[in-house]
């Protein structure tokens, strides 16, 4: 979800280190049930270890007066501060899995299904069990948070991550220049057909940038779900599915075996064929968002609105001297059988097993959900420097110095609807946009839905490994004979156990369902 990645800010891909030392505690929790964990003075200093995926600060002179300011706050009102040290990197899946395996004892870590694998982590005791902490310690968002969130954020019966109060919707789309595309008289895009127009139109007419330069094979990832009926039941990476259910029959379905999956790698082998992105692609880890915004590629699959809707400003205030303009395609908007999902454990925080302040981590999230301007402060930077408020109310970052832009914390896990603001910088078609994601907006019958791979664990995890080896190549459109290549990669999901573990899927699927209604 990208999600993150970005994703995250939602969807951006870069890996993050937070760290600090840490002293003992005794906490004096607050009485249960008490919407107010605020310091009382009874608080020894903590400093708390923290993981999350952010880019690098941009003016690192900035990054450390905005830290020594939140820090000053979170000191006053809670005795606690945070020791933010970045590591910049896209592969931030396995610089994840390695702060995990490190053992570090992080009070807080970002935590998502899909992207960041949270169901699989938390199965494996990397996180550290909430149910009674969190009464206590986070009495507010144990109260405002529904239920049902609670149980989506639960694996095998326990919590392990804390929910924000913004559900969100993220409608993928793919993101392109306009301006190329008038000057070489390509058809408005609303289809998949006039993607692949416009690309070749790049292909041929414009020979220093790539059409699109998305990495492995997110191409197919982030469109082919969109291109069929199905409903994604377990994310491996990047919309990437094992498994879809079929609403028109109630049926669970393996990827691999449905008819549009084959068809779709004869479209992959193609484009790939044509040049539409780089045959390197297998090894990049760019995200091909940053590549159109640096004028590499025309062109990604993988934006996310209506979180990044902002970029076509962006682009207008940077590049309107050479006329650029982007545009975005929904992929909804053509396929009416699909639906937008809002996530409300999109991101989370968890907390490490082996966490020295576990309670002191869950008061501070209590805290910030409580606070508009400490919410502001970690959102949106300083204001003044940062970003400056309209008279309406909007965030306005088009007065901001030079190398200002916030990108100093990874706010996503702080979510809430109440406190979100409008930014001055939405894309012109804001309005039209935001309308047409709200009529395609359905509630995820997935939602909460954790797949058991206990009884699965060895064949789930041989077929996550064929996908790399047999899968990815065949879907990025690399391998030269698709009908080949695909009998191989199925043959070999068969050998890994796909049957008995689509038998699982189903049964598990079937209770669910069932259970809702």
């Amino acid at each position: 979800m990208r999600k993150i990645m970005k994703k995250l800010t939602v969807g951006l891909v870069g890996a993050a280190l937070i760290f600090g030392t840490v002293a003992c505690s005794s906490e004096k929790a607050p009485a249960e049930g008490n919407a107010n964990s605020g310091y009382t003075g009874d608080l020894d200093y903590v400093k708390l270890k923290m993981y999350a995926i952010s880019d690098a600060p941009n003016n690192t002179d900035l990054s450390k007066q905005y830290w020594e300011k939140l820090n000053a706050v979170l000191k006053k009102e809670l005795n606690t501060t945070i020791e933010f040290t970045y590591a910049a990197g896209n592969d931030y899946k396995n610089n994840y899995a390695l702060a995990v395996a490190s053992g570090e004892p992080y009070d807080l870590m970002q935590a998502a299904p899909g992207w960041l694998d949270y169901q699989s982590y938390a199965a494996k005791n990397a996180f550290l069990p909430l149910d009674e902490l969190l009464p206590k310690y986070a009495p507010y968002l144990w109260s405002k948070v529904p239920k049902t969130t609670w149980d989506a954020a639960s694996v095998n019966g326990k919590i392990y991550g804390v929910p924000g109060l913004d559900t969100g919707v993220t409608a993928p789309a793919f993101v392109y220049r306009e301006d190329l595309r008038k000057k070489h008289n390509l058809p408005e895009i609303k289809s998949m057909a006039d993607i692949e127009t416009y690309l070749q139109g790049i292909k041929d007419n414009e020979p220093d940038i790539i059409p699109s330069d998305d990495y492995q094979s997110q191409v197919y990832g982030t469109s082919w779900i969109y291109t069929t009926p199905y409903i994604g039941i377990d994310e491996i990476h990047d919309r990437l599915y094992n498994f879809v259910y079929d609403p028109r029959n109630g049926e669970v379905r393996s990827v691999i075996e449905t008819p549009e999956f084959k068809e779709y790698m004869y479209k992959m082998k193609d484009w790939a064929d044509r040049g539409f992105w780089s045959s390197s692609v297998l090894t990049s880890t760019n995200w091909g968002v940053s590549q159109v915004l640096n004028g590499v590629a025309a062109a990604s699959f993988n934006e996310q609105l209506p979180g990044y809707n902002n970029h076509a400003t962006q682009v207008k205030n940077e590049h309107s001297a050479e006329g650029w303009e982007l545009n975005y395609f929904m992929y909804f908007e053509a396929n009416p059988d699909s639906v937008l999902q809002g996530s409300t454990t999109s991101n989370m925080a968890a907390i490490s097993t082996n966490a020295k302040n576990p309670e002191r981590a869950l008061m501070v999230l209590d805290y910030i959900q409580q606070h508009e301007e400490l919410w502001d402060l970690i959102t949106y930077g300083t204001e003044g420097v940062n970003y400056s408020l309209t008279s309406d109310g909007m965030i306005d970052t088009s007065k901001i110095a030079d190398g200002a832009s916030f990108n100093y914390f990874p706010s996503g896990m702080f979510g809430n609807a109440n406190f979100k603001k409008r930014k001055s910088d939405a894309w012109e078609h804001y309005d039209t946009m935001m309308e047409k994601i709200n009529k395609k907006v359905v509630p995820d019958i997935f939602e909460g839905f954790v797949l058991d791979k206990s009884s699965i664990e060895t064949e789930y995890t041989a077929l996550n490994d064929v996908n790399s080896q047999f899968g990815i190549p065949l879907e990025a459109g690399l391998l030269s004979d698709v009908d080949k290549a695909y009998d191989k990669y199925l043959e070999k999901a068969k050998a890994a156990g796909l049957d008995k573990v689509r038998t699982e899927v189903e049964k598990q699927v079937k209770a669910w369902l069932a259970s809702k209604k």
